[in-house]
């Protein structure tokens, strides 16, 4: 799903809870299908194809979501998304599709609780901060960055680059020229050839010589 500019809500569906029934209905005939065809299958085989079945789900409802927000139909694809969230408790998409959709209608806190629950849900995600500090940097938050982002960066794999980034410009934001010059340096270590990291790094050196 794209995140074009967030738009005002159309009038509320009647039915959003007849649509989650009915997808309810979708997945649990997808897992009779799957327990009667695997029934006789070998362990490896059940996995395979409890997998493709899981698969099928994910991408249904998402093709759903997809065309009830195309179709302006936000509670529909709030309804879904959220489904899809507590089926798919780890998948980045799933959370952050759900959290933009309730951004979009103005649910200010349900959006922000959705991102914090999948952050404590997947602790041991490098990415899974990324979405509750980035709520808090385009809300003006920047002291709030920090806390949440800084854990990250000695995690292995490392973050995404937008982690750092992120958490760099909230420095400067605060003041903390110093603190952002450090994560801008982390980043090249993993990014050498990222020419605004550069530049933003010597800026902060700019910043750091000045204020003496």
């Amino acid at each position: 799903m794209n995140h074009p500019t967030p738009q005002e809500p159309p009038l509320q569906s009647a039915t959003p809870k007849r649509t989650s029934f009915l997808m309810r209905g979708l997945v649990q005939a997808f897992a009779l299908f799957a327990l009667l065809t695997s029934a006789a299958a070998s362990p490896g085989q059940q996995t395979d194809r409890m997998k493709q079945v899981w698969e099928g789900i994910y991408n249904r409802m998402t093709h759903q979501s997809d065309q009830w927000y195309e179709d302006g139909d936000f509670p529909r694809c709030i309804q879904n998304l959220k489904m899809m969230h507590q089926l798919f408790p780890d998948d980045y998409e799933a959370a952050t599709n759900l959290g933009w959709m309730l951004e979009n209608v103005h649910e200010w806190d349900a959006a922000l609780s959705v991102y914090v629950d999948f952050r404590k849900h997947n602790s041991k995600s490098p990415d899974a901060a990324w979405p509750e500090a980035n709520y808090h940097y385009m809300k003006k938050n920047f002291a709030k960055v920090p806390a949440i982002l800084e854990p990250t960066l000695a995690a292995t794999p490392a973050p995404h680059p937008n982690t750092y980034r992120t958490l760099a410009h909230s420095y400067e934001k605060l003041g903390r020229f110093k603190d952002a010059a450090r994560v801008w340096e982390a980043l090249l270590k993993i990014t050498p050839d990222d020419e605004a990291a550069k530049v933003n790094l010597k800026k902060m050196r700019d910043r750091i010589g000045s204020d003496g």
